[in-house]
């Protein structure tokens, strides 16, 4: 486990709890990483979950977070879960079925080249400013034409 812990952690010989990590480190584990697990409900935008993308790892987020299960469904990236029991199944299914499972990832990666790429981005940003600069031209071109 990588990154704060919002609850305890239990003693087990298969979990590691790491807290924070270098980005060095945080590179190295999603890179080999087969499944990427965010269970938060309250996240916005997941900076994580677009690195994992990067690593064609396929996503297991918290269904009732609406962001992230936004953010997976638009990507066809991963599964969300609801409860215990659907947690367990899909993580079960990602990790016994590799072919699918490197395919959810692949999706998640082409999300990221779709939607979060600069070139995408900063398209998106200089649109708006355009369309900002083209209010204004239009708000000061009408007040000019009204009489005084």
């Amino acid at each position: 486990l990588a990154g704060p812990a919002k609850m305890r952690i239990p003693e087990h010989p298969k979990i590691l709890a790491l807290g924070y990590v270098s980005d060095a480190l945080r590179e190295a584990l999603l890179a080999r990483a087969a499944v990427l697990i965010v269970p938060s409900p309250f996240e916005s935008l997941s900076i994580v979950l677009l690195e994992a993308w990067n690593h064609a790892v396929p996503a297991l987020v918290n269904g009732r977070c609406r962001v992230l299960d936004g953010q997976v469904r638009r990507a066809n990236g991963g599964l969300a879960f609801r409860s215990g029991v659907e947690f367990e199944e899909a993580l079960t299914y990602l990790l016994t079925h590799p072919v699918e499972r490197r395919a959810i990832g692949a999706q998640g990666r082409e999300y990221v080249e779709r939607e979060y790429r600069w070139p995408v981005v900063m398209g998106r940003v200089e649109a708006l400013l355009d369309q900002v600069v083209a209010g204004r031209r239009a708000r000061a071109s009408s007040r000019q034409e009204l009489p005084a």
